[in-house]
């Protein structure tokens, strides 16, 4: 719990990360005379904005008390614990007065990008004060320098985020290398910061679950609880990017894991809770997305939702084949370097922005425009078009970015034209367009991930209105089993499959079962019992090995492979101890799971491993047992 904790602090240092390395992108890209002005003390006014924003900061400054406490606790924990127990409590202690202290250069940082103009309006408002070659040389730029970063010195911080911490989960174990976070950051903020149409959460799920893994090798842990951990830290990046801990946590059960199992859900939710309060403390407030009043105008409507769920459906489907065709189409030009082909989808995201710059960047203020209903039917026809070609270029060429929040993008579009739509034909039953901008978000979302809980309840907190849940579950739900049903696998699975990796599975995994489901129950012998009358025994018997008592405890396990060998050799003589054949083998409680079981039977180069309660031999477990009790399993 403390680790997951700590994971979440880190998840939403990784938002506040990308987004000051995003906002300083975008005021070198396109505000760089003011910066260079203010910087060599030009601007007086700027120097006196500065000095009044450090002022009026929220410094937080229980954040520092917090990590000298952590600091001190994991001191006095060392003195008192045993020698490795002490290692890792200091090192959880570490890490989390580590995270807390990153908050304040940080939020130095974030203070000072937040004292030049257009603070409010975004990258859009900048844009319009920007020379328009800039809108085409930008994505282009940007794109090239991730590219080349990305080549030359960390190859891991490619792709969109989440595929690659799905993939760790179910195949690596729960291991992602740790320095990643920091180039990922700076990758993926010169996409967007640039105006590449990418979303900033793949990235920041990469983060946490980077941190994730890190702390997992430091402390140890096994495999199981790395991936745990892993989870914790993709759903909390989730969360701290929409300020919803709710839907990061639903996130990371159903699309990462993939399993809802009470025992993972704590763990996960402190992390989503933490990111979120650290993420909102700098960021200065909740989600950027503003709140949608919504109310039911008529009962019929709840029809016309389920109409749109099918289009916001049929809309995910054409989102996902289109990135994944232009991610096969810039594959196949075999002959350019990978950084030229980063800059070619950079230089189609620059001419789509030539014809609607809204599409640049998040386009959280068009979506904003379009919540409030302040977007007519052809700027949202225009916008949602062009961030599908926008979006296909920039994920489609291999740039670093999350697909998510593009997904967000073009439901709130999509659900905005059909709200108008449906306005102009059913007057007296539809409510207004900005509902179904709200719907579309969640609709899309749950199409392309195909997770319905996920879309519901990130809309649901997003908006803060309970009654809009109901024409969510309708949406999200007919959405989701549209694209799955035409698809038939999410986004992220679909990703993992063009890497090779398949992330589906027919039945249980070997970590849900457990030692006592392939526990072969044998008596123990004692050690006086010689070879002669073992073989006798093994005449009536079909158990593979033995576990051999002496003086109250147990020395050993003999198998039967074992005593074959050595009755077949003539010089052995037949009146010798078995405890002669005695040798020591992975031992194992009866709840332990069947992964961790095969994995230290491999390691340890043996095909058998004892079973106990306490002090007291219960029988043993081999690979062939295990094989057996996965199939009953399996067939059940």
């Amino acid at each position: 719990m403390a680790v997951a904790a700590v994971v979440g602090i880190y998840a939403g240092i990784a938002v506040g990360l990308l987004a000051a390395v995003i906002r300083s992108v975008q005021l070198v890209f396109f505000r760089g005379g003011e910066v260079l002005a203010a910087v060599l003390g030009e601007d007086p006014q700027w120097s006196a904005l500065l000095r009044s924003r450090l002022a009026a900061a929220h410094w937080h400054l229980e954040f520092a008390a917090l990590a000298a406490l952590l600091l001190v606790a994991g001191m006095v924990l060392e003195a008192l614990a045993p020698r490795f127990e002490a290692r890792r409590l200091r090192s959880v202690a570490v890490a989390g007065a580590l995270g807390l202290a990153l908050y304040y250069p940080l939020l130095l940082l974030l203070t000072f990008n937040g004292a030049f103009h257009e603070r409010e309006g975004g990258l859009y408002a900048m844009l319009l004060q920007a020379p328009r070659w800039t809108w085409l040389a930008g994505p282009a730029v940007g794109a090239l320098a991730a590219a080349l970063l990305v080549r030359y010195v960390s190859p891991e911080s490619g792709g969109h985020g989440v595929v690659e911490v799905i993939e760790a989960v179910h195949v690596r174990g729960g291991s992602i290398r740790g320095r990643v976070a920091l180039w990922k950051s700076l990758a993926a903020g010169l996409v967007i910061g640039s105006g590449g149409s990418a979303g900033r959460e793949g990235p920041v799920v990469h983060l946490g679950g980077a941190v994730a893994s890190s702390l997992s090798r430091t402390l140890g842990l096994p495999r199981k609880e790395a991936a745990l951990l892993l989870a914790c830290g993709a759903g909390a990046g989730i969360a701290a990017s929409f300020q919803a801990p709710l839907a990061g946590a639903l996130f990371a059960l159903e699309i990462v894991l993939g399993d809802f199992a009470v025992q993972r859900f704590t763990p996960i939710v402190l992390a989503c809770v933490t990111a979120t309060a650290t993420s909102r403390a700098l960021l200065s407030g909740g989600s950027e997305l503003r709140p949608v009043a919504w109310s039911l105008a008529h009962p019929a409507e709840i029809g016309v939702y389920l109409v749109f769920g099918i289009v916001a459906g049929l809309g995910g489907v054409l989102y996902v084949r289109m990135v994944h065709g232009a991610e096969i189409a810039f594959s196949r030009l075999k002959r350019w370097r990978p950084e030229l082909r980063a800059a070619l989808g950079g230089l189609i995201v620059g001419a789509v922005g030539l014809v609607t710059p809204r599409v640049l960047g998040t386009g959280i203020e068009t979506m904003n425009a379009a919540l409030g209903g302040q977007l007519a039917l052809g700027a949202l026809v225009l916008a949602l078009v062009c961030k599908l070609i926008a979006t296909s270029a920039t994920l489609g060429s291999g740039s670093p970015g999350g697909s998510f929040f593009p997904a967000v993008f073009i439901g709130a579009m999509m659900g905005g034209a059909f709200g108008h739509i449906a306005q102009a034909a059913l007057p007296g039953i539809v409510s207004g367009a900005d509902a179904y901008a709200a719907v579309g978000m969640g609709a899309v979302v749950a199409g392309t991930t195909v997770a319905p809980l996920t879309g519901v309840l990130m809309m649901f907190e997003l908006t803060g209105s309970y009654q809009i849940v109901l024409p969510l579950l309708v949406s999200c739900g007919v959405s989701a089993a549209l694209c799955k049903a035409i698809l038939g696998a999410s986004i992220y699975q679909l990703g993992a499959r063009q890497r090779g990796v398949r992330l589906s599975r027919a039945g249980p995994a070997l970590a849900d079962l457990s030692v006592a489901q392939a526990l072969d129950e044998t008596a123990a012998i004692p050690r006086e019992l010689t070879l002669a009358q073992l073989a006798e025994m093994m005449t009536s018997t079909p158990h593979a090995a033995f576990s051999v008592m002496g003086e109250g405890k147990v020395l050993g396990l003999v198998s039967a492979k074992d005593a074959r060998q050595a009755l077949l050799d003539p010089a052995t003589d037949r009146s010798a101890p078995v405890s002669n054949l005695a040798r020591s083998v992975p031992v194992f409680l009866l709840d332990d799971d069947l992964e961790t079981a095969v994995h230290q039977l491999t390691e340890s180069g043996s095909a058998e491993g004892l079973v106990v309660d306490g002090d007291r031999p219960l029988g043993v477990i081999t690979q062939q047992r295990i094989l057996e009790a996965w199939r009953r399993a399996t067939a059940d």
